[in-house]
């Protein structure tokens, strides 16, 4: 470093200091390729945990509320369509609301929007119970073969979950119109219910 720059530091207030340093070293940020193969296998290791923990919870959901996962099934072969929009509406509405409470600084007003939140996560959820074993179940129709509802639950989930990985066509078209569907379809599921016992 010159007698110039190092006088140059010496007049720049301290909060600038370690900007100017970093700019004077143009190899201080970049990433070896060990680091970017490690930070690739932990991404890769994250996903299929995260993908693990989604069957297990879809597990746990059809093994506790199994009736309202073939309800949500039954309207997923009924009204899709129906199931789609519903699914649209809420999530406009409902996840437009729960951001704009999630950022304002009101504490009690952000715990809404978290409620809101979680209602939303769980109604899918169950809906997604139904999406999953439907998934499975075709899975099982295409090989001939008999399974047992716990294999149509095991396989949708997994080929669900990656699909919904799929870069850019998994992520922005496939996952969104998937969640909800299986959003409407758990409404549409609890609504079919309240007209039966009516």
């Amino acid at each position: 470093m010159t007698q110039q720059a190092i006088e140059t530091l010496a007049m720049t207030p301290a909060s600038v200091v370690p900007i100017l340093t970093m700019t004077a070293l143009p190899f201080y940020q970049q990433e070896t390729p060990v680091a970017r193969l490690i930070n690739g296998l932990a991404v890769l290791i994250l996903i299929m945990l995260i993908g693990l923990c989604l069957g297990a919870l879809l597990a746990v959901l059809a093994a506790l509320l199994p009736a309202a996962g073939r309800r949500s099934q039954a309207a997923l072969l009924r009204s899709p369509w129906r199931a789609f929009f519903i699914g649209l509406a809420n999530y406009l509405f409902l996840g437009g609301i729960s951001l704009i409470l999630l950022n304002t600084e009101v504490r009690p007003l952000a715990l809404v929007g978290v409620i809101i939140a979680a209602a939303l996560i769980s109604i899918t959820l169950i809906g997604l119970t139904g999406l999953v074993t439907l998934t499975g179940e075709r899975l099982a129709a295409l090989r001939s073969r008999e399974t047992s509802p716990f294999s149509h639950l095991v396989w949708g989930t997994v080929t669900v979950t990656l699909a919904g990985l799929l870069p850019f066509i998994g992520w922005f078209l496939l996952a969104p119109v998937l969640l909800m569907v299986s959003f409407g379809a758990a409404v549409l599921a609890w609504r079919n219910r309240k007209h039966k016992e009516a």
